[in-house]
């Protein structure tokens, strides 16, 4: 499910010319190793709930608008006792860069362009780090993307002690 998820969504990306770019916890996992994956996030600079419409239609998942305002959907999709989710968001500001310092810890900042990576290869090299979360995963650090993380959302203060559990990771001092 997973590389074929991946594929079919790069050929929305590419057919619509539209850049799709995988963010987040998938691409965090991948690089601490971890090998089953069952959540995506994307991002696009515009139209996610169309594009993740049309995901939907083709795998045959279940779609639901989160946030129609912001663009924001999720794909539910059962396979072999497996449930994996697929979310699709329009950008929260006007570029790629600016959209992932909207994020909450750096190492959620990884990000791959669909529409331009050839899935055969390495996806480890394909991978963009603007926030420097390859470090914070080597040194295993969860650190802010910015000052005002915690105000944007005040519930990434429970997700910040979640991640330090589940992944044994400290929390950076400024971040605490």
């Amino acid at each position: 499910m997973q590389t074929s998820a991946l594929k079919i969504i790069q050929d929305i990306s590419r057919q619509k010319k539209i850049p799709v770019y995988l963010v987040g916890g998938f691409l965090r996992d991948y690089l601490r190793g971890q090998k089953l994956f069952k959540d995506f996030d994307f991002t696009l600079p515009h139209d996610a709930l169309r594009i993740g419409k049309l995901f939907a239609r083709k795998i045959k998942g279940t779609y639901v608008v989160l946030d129609r305002e912001r663009g924001c959907a999720r794909i539910v999709k059962k396979e072999k006792g497996n449930i994996y989710t697929f979310d699709f968001s329009d950008f929260r500001a006007r570029t790629l860069k600016a959209d992932l310092s909207h994020r909450d810890f750096t190492i959620n900042t990884l990000c791959l362009n669909l529409k331009e990576f050839d899935l055969s290869g390495e996806i480890s090299k394909g991978i963009s780090d603007f926030k420097q979360g390859r470090r914070d995963l080597r040194l295993k650090r969860l650190r802010m993307v910015s000052g005002r993380a915690f105000k944007d959302d005040p519930l990434r203060i429970l997700r910040a002690f979640s991640l330090k559990a589940i992944l044994n990771f400290k929390i950076e001092e400024k971040t605490l």
